[in-house]
């Protein structure tokens, strides 16, 4: 139901002006269908994670073998989040939505009456090729249909439901696999994708594609291939001792190959996959580089917390994934923190101010130790999850701003592709520094481990550390194992914080964003 009336031009790839909804009714309705659209994605992304465990004793799985669920869906976003660009220039960004939004929803049913493990790992892939355009897809289409003085608060709702998404999906996945089983976690993102399904194919006027915009094969097969090989580089780079693996180097051989053949090709393909020149813009740059950080402290500290409380604290999968819901608070308090200081500040502040709140809550994790209570853990989530939501929204604005609406389809793929690979190294630079940390801190503390020991021969310790026992000795172990696990765990949480303080200086160089009354 597209009503002419309602729209002050028609969405023309390559006219720069924008295709504001008048209707402040059909605007929001807009706003809800592709913020839904958004958090499924996101929802999608983070659902297994908690279910993993039930999938690999239902489907008789190994480990490594059910680590390539997490694996097929990562490969298949990768390859899915940048190509939006070229889709929603060629076909219309509607038409792209729903089709993806059409195809989410089968994978997302096809899961739960999967039987086999091949079934499963092949669903996800599609499930992740499909919803990787969905959340580049979006953006613009609410920055084409809201007029610039409202671009802070869409941005804000918006980017407050992808969150959501992913702050909910390990609680709800879990709590649909104790009540009944894996299944039913895919199954349930069945009835929201039909809802955001027709509200949008109500609501959304027709963006014109380009028929005449012809695909870059090369160009497009180069891409695949080098973020595909990337993420399985990234993903199973820790497990099998990353360059000590001549597999690690085939995928990465691979990977700088195949991203030499796509830049080569940008330059001399007549119609590029994806046009290079929004590079050019210096504010698009720097928040390019700048949300690849986003991504890393985010998706890392998304892992290491859960990891952290169910490795150490011993605490069971329901209080662990509700003490993930913290995060998702202190987004909603950011969106609203955002809301008043979006009037009154610099983008380019409060974008540095976004950042040095999530140094400061990396900073607070420093100083936890085996002791830590779930107070203080509630704390750092809050502190995380508000500094994202403050600086993703000036963040947004300040890349956008000077591009005409030519190159939003482009940038919009390109800023999310950023964070979805900022958040694959975060991952894998935080398991890295885990796994080695631990092993180098428990040589050390073992150097310790001797009957001439004062401390081991403490009146105290006799009956538990019993250096004479093999009972005294296992918990021993395991308490060495516990503390280095610590220190290793306060290594990354210093990781976190100089990531994102190391993009402050970076801000100085933006410009401010124009026409954003």
């Amino acid at each position: 139901m597209t009503d002419s009336t309602n729209i002050s031009s028609s969405a023309i790839v390559g006219d720069d002006r924008p295709t504001v909804v008048q209707s402040q009714f059909r605007r929001t309705i807009i706003l809800v269908s592709v913020t839904i659209a958004g958090a499924l994605q996101t929802l999608s992304a983070t659902i297994a994670n908690a279910v993993l465990p039930q999938m690999q004793g239902d489907l008789s799985a190994g480990l490594e073998e059910i680590s390539w669920v997490l694996t097929a869906t990562m490969i298949g976003t990768a390859i899915g989040m940048p190509s939006a660009g070229w889709l929603g220039m060629r076909f219309g960004r509607r038409r792209c939505l729903l089709i993806a939004l059409a195809i989410f929803t089968f994978a997302s049913g096809a899961l739960g009456v999967a039987t086999s493990l091949e079934e499963v790992v092949f669903w996800r892939a599609i499930q992740g090729l499909a919803g990787g355009p969905m959340l580049p897809l979006t953006m613009p289409i609410l920055i084409d249909v809201y007029p610039k003085r409202e671009h802070g608060m869409v941005m804000g709702f918006w980017a407050g439901g992808s969150m959501t998404g992913a702050i909910l999906g390990p609680p709800i996945g879990g709590f649909l696999a104790e009540i009944y089983n894996w299944r039913l976690a895919f199954v349930c993102m069945v009835p929201p994708s039909l809802i955001a399904y027709y509200m949008i194919a109500l609501t959304v006027p027709h963006f014109k594609g380009r028929p005449s915009l012809r695909l870059d094969w090369i160009g497009f097969m180069s891409l695949a291939t080098c973020l595909a090989s990337l993420q399985i580089m990234l993903d199973r780079g820790n497990r099998l001792d990353w360059f000590e693996s001549r597999e690690i180097v085939l995928w990465a051989v691979l990977t700088i190959t195949a991203l030499y053949v796509f830049i080569a090709r940008c330059f001399y393909a007549r119609q590029p996959f994806i046009d290079l020149r929004i590079f050019l813009h210096k504010n698009f740059s720097i928040c390019a580089f700048c949300m690849v950080i986003g991504g890393l402290t985010s998706f890392a500290g998304l892992m290491l917390l859960p990891s952290f409380l169910g490795r150490l604290q011993n605490l069971p999968l329901e209080t662990v994934s509700l003490m993930l819901t913290p995060r998702g608070i202190g987004f909603m308090a950011g969106i609203f923190i955002l809301g008043h200081l979006i009037k009154i500040m610099d983008a380019r502040a409060m974008m540095a101010l976004g950042f040095t709140i999530q140094a400061v809550a990396a900073w607070y994790m420093t100083t936890f130790d085996l002791t830590v209570g779930l107070y203080e853990v509630f704390i750092a989530g809050v502190g995380l999850g508000m500094g994202e939501a403050v600086l993703w929204i000036p963040l947004a604005i300040l890349a956008f701003a000077p591009l005409p609406a030519s190159l939003h389809d482009y940038a919009a793929a390109i800023i999310h592709s950023s964070r979805f690979f900022g958040g694959g190294i975060g991952i894998s630079l935080g398991v890295t520094i885990l796994a080695r940390s631990t092993q180098a801190n428990r040589a050390e503390l073992n150097e310790f481990l001797s009957p001439f020991n004062e401390t081991l021969n403490a009146i105290g310790t006799q009956g538990m550390w019993n250096l004479s026992s093999i009972q005294g000795l296992m918990r021993l172990d395991f308490e060495v194992f516990r503390q280095a696990s610590m220190i290793a765990y306060v290594n990354d949480f210093w990781a976190l914080a100089l990531s994102a303080l190391i993009v402050l200086p970076l801000i100085v160089f933006l410009d401010r964003p124009q026409g954003v009354e």
